[in-house]
């Protein structure tokens, strides 16, 4: 008699953004509409040890690691041997450039590699886009593509606009705070948009996402690491800040408004939704989605390359390296730009080139020393172009990534997968 639900076990990688959007919605919405189909558990923090509980699943669908990355070489073969379809979910580069962040952590933990070996080690991978696949596909070639989507219809995605300032069309950039080398490809325009103070009139820079949470490492004088909690003036987006206002030059009408940003509280200002500049907090889970509430264009910059120092002392030079990080992004921000019916301008580069028509579902910059003002500068005069842009987008969007269109190819997946193995099993027995 055959088996009546293929039971799967999703184990998120947290339960904030990535765990979210690539593991706990999908499947719960999988769960809720092919009952009939699959038993899904979700469990973020499963006894790793257990192999009893571990066993007792069909597929195990987990994002990056199946506990401490040291045990996988040991427990993947017992799960496989028991007849367990290991699915590794990945969404992000594994290796990141000096640029980032957290390059110095992931560097000295080993992390690229420990992931380059779980990917190794599974039996299929899935992941968010072809780009990023092609590449996956040098390590594992059992590689599947499930792009992001957003639920539609829950609440912070069904929120409506906020009406923009009378005469005023707002440009803004919603992101975290990993993006400093994307966002000084912005610095030339913004010092243009600055100066042209007809432009300037009729415009309103939002940036979204500030944030003073976080952690500072410091090292005393035997080397030895300690954290602090950051302090307000030394957060990142202070830098991301000046970038839009051009060190605040765009605000230099309203010296008042620029004494009370630099006091980086989050107490209201009279009327700072009519100022040229908004600075807007970051946001929960599950309202992030309302920044989009206050804007009409969104911004999506991406560095394509970056320097590399080469060699030592009187031989070192400068390389310019593929920035294979930004390379293989997923097209997250043109969906949720698309939901919410907003004009995007993004480089024209990688998803961004991959899935955005220019002139007809976006506009796409390629040369960044003007390109990104004259994206502005020409949708704030022609309204009519700018509706049309986010009407495009908003209908294929709507269409292409349905978030029940997309669970529908993951629930395909799963079956096609689980049908595969029980025919290996048979031809084995």
């Amino acid at each position: 008699m055959e088996k009546s639900k293929i039971k799967i076990l999703v184990v998120p990688s947290d339960r904030q953004g990535v765990g979210h959007f690539r593991s706990i919605w999908a499947a719960k919405r999988l769960k809720k509409n092919r009952r009939e189909d699959f038993d899904i558990t979700i469990d973020a923090t499963p006894n790793f040890t257990n192999l009893n509980y571990l066993t007792s699943f069909d597929i195990i669908h987990f994002h990056r690691q199946l506990g401490p990355y040291e045990s996988s070489s040991e427990l993947f073969p017992k799960l496989q041997a028991a007849g367990v379809l290991l699915v590794m979910d990945i969404d992000d580069y594994w290796s990141p450039p000096p640029t980032h962040p957290l390059y110095d952590l992931i560097k000295k933990e080993g992390i690229s590699e420990k992931i380059e070996k779980n990917l190794s080690l599974v039996d299929w991978v899935t992941t968010t886009t072809d780009i990023f696949a092609k590449r996956i596909e040098k390590i594992n070639s059992n590689v599947f593509v499930i792009p992001n989507a957003v639920q539609a219809d829950s609440k912070q995605w069904r929120s409506g606009a906020v009406p923009a300032p009378e005469g005023k069309t707002r440009v803004a950039w919603i992101g975290g705070s990993s993006h400093l080398y994307d966002l000084y490809l912005l610095k030339d325009s913004m010092k243009l948009l600055a100066d042209d103070d007809e432009l300037r009139k009729k415009t309103q820079i939002v940036m979204c996402g500030f944030d003073i949470r976080g952690d500072v490492t410091e090292y005393d004088a035997h080397g030895n690491p300690h954290k602090r909690p950051i302090k307000p003036h030394e957060t990142i987006w202070i830098q991301f800040e000046r970038i839009f206002t051009y060190d605040y030059y765009l605000l230099r009408d309203d010296p008042q408004y620029v004494k009370w940003l630099k006091k980086i509280q989050k107490e209201g200002y009279p009327d700072m939704y009519h100022e040229d500049y908004v600075r807007r907090w970051t946001q929960k889970l599950n309202s992030y989605a309302e920044h989009y509430d206050y804007c009409d264009i969104c911004l999506a910059p991406l560095v394509e390359t970056y320097d590399q120092q080469v060699g030592k002392g009187p031989k070192t030079k400068i390389v310019k390296r593929p920035h294979v990080f930004n390379e293989v992004k997923s097209e997250l921000k043109v969906i949720e730009a698309g939901v919410k019916k907003k004009t995007l301008v993004a480089q024209d580069y990688a998803i961004y080139k991959d899935k955005i028509i220019d002139g007809e579902t976006g506009i796409l910059v390629k040369h960044n020393k003007k390109g990104w003002y004259n994206a502005i500068k020409e949708l704030v005069d022609n309204p009519g172009y700018r509706e049309d842009l986010a009407n495009n987008l908003h209908e294929w969007v709507k269409e292409e990534y349905s978030i029940d269109r997309i669970n529908g190819l993951r629930g395909d997946f799963y079956k096609q997968i689980y049908q595969e193995q029980k025919q290996k099993e048979k031809i084995v027995v």
